[in-house]
């Protein structure tokens, strides 16, 4: 399952598997109505690729073949040239609504034997259409898949059967360290891999993308956020990543595991700690 930036929904189906990915489907050249133009010459100046052409006056003449369609142009004018949808502004939550739902957000990893329906899926991911990518490169490909079953033939299973080869005379045991009994259950068989979500969410980037894993890593989280909004728990699956060469899945950036949460959270974490630093331009004398 994928969406288009701008909106745009489109997936493919493949059983129990959606896949798609998200690309920019603006043009400026092809949207703009010049008769809406006030020759304010905003477009122009906010272009991060200079690629509208203005006259003297301001006026637009031109679109150059150096776009990568990140829309600013769209999102400044204020004549609406180029036919976007109206800034929703008045619907942003206030600071503290927003901070609220930061500090709420935590994993979850008990959950309730309930699928999570299609059309929730659709409203989870539509985030990912307005995701930040590094250098507007878009493309981000996320992989839904649906149904414990299935989740446990494509991804648990395989990693169960390789813990065991690895683990023939115990000797991953006695390296483990404080995995230890971590190892112990999942070689009996008990799923602390994906612990028994309804929906595994694999967000990829394009291959040669230079942020691509960041990018990923983006989406992913604004997924996680808009899900404690929707009464929905995840957690990130660093297992999943890093191991699924060896399941059949294809490698990802960032994994995301979905579901209806079991238990109710009565307190909120305390804040972690972490350090706020001014950086400072040259030594002073």
């Amino acid at each position: 399952m994928a969406w288009c930036c701008g909106g745009f929904p489109r997936y493919r189906n493949t059983g129990y598997r959606y896949t798609g990915g998200s690309l920019m489907v603006f043009s400026p050249e092809q949207s703009f109505e010049s008769v809406k133009c006030t020759a304010c010459g905003i477009c122009s100046k906010v272009c991060p690729e200079d690629s509208i052409r203005t006259d003297e006056s301001g006026l637009v003449i031109s679109f150059e073949s150096t776009c990568i369609g990140c829309g600013h142009c769209g999102c400044y004018c204020p004549s609406n040239c180029f036919g976007f949808p109206e800034d929703n502004r008045g619907l942003i939550p206030e600071q503290e609504q927003l901070q609220n739902l930061f500090e709420s957000r935590r994993s979850v990893r008990h959950f309730l034997e309930k699928p999570v329906e299609e059309t929730v899926i659709r409203s989870l991911l539509e985030p990912v259409g307005f995701s930040p990518t590094g250098q507007n490169a878009q493309g981000i490909t996320v992989e839904v898949i649906l149904g414990r079953e299935r989740i446990r033939k494509l991804v648990v299973d395989p990693l169960v059967k390789l813990i065991r080869i690895l683990d023939c005379f115990r000797l991953l045991s006695l390296f483990a360290g404080k995995s230890r009994a971590a190892v112990k259950k999942i070689r009996n068989g008990e799923d602390i891999i994906t612990w028994n979500a309804p929906c595994v969410l694999l967000f990829r980037a394009p291959a040669g993308n230079i942020t691509g894993k960041t990018d990923a890593v983006i989406a992913a989280t604004m997924v996680s956020v808009k899900a404690e909004a929707m009464g929905l728990g995840t957690f990130w699956n660093g297992v999943v990543q890093v191991a699924s060469v060896f399941l059949r899945v294809k490698k990802s950036h960032a994994v995301l595991c979905v579901g209806y949460p079991l238990l109710k959270k009565y307190q909120r974490v305390p804040a972690r700690d972490w350090v706020l630093s001014y950086g400072r331009q040259g030594r002073s004398s």
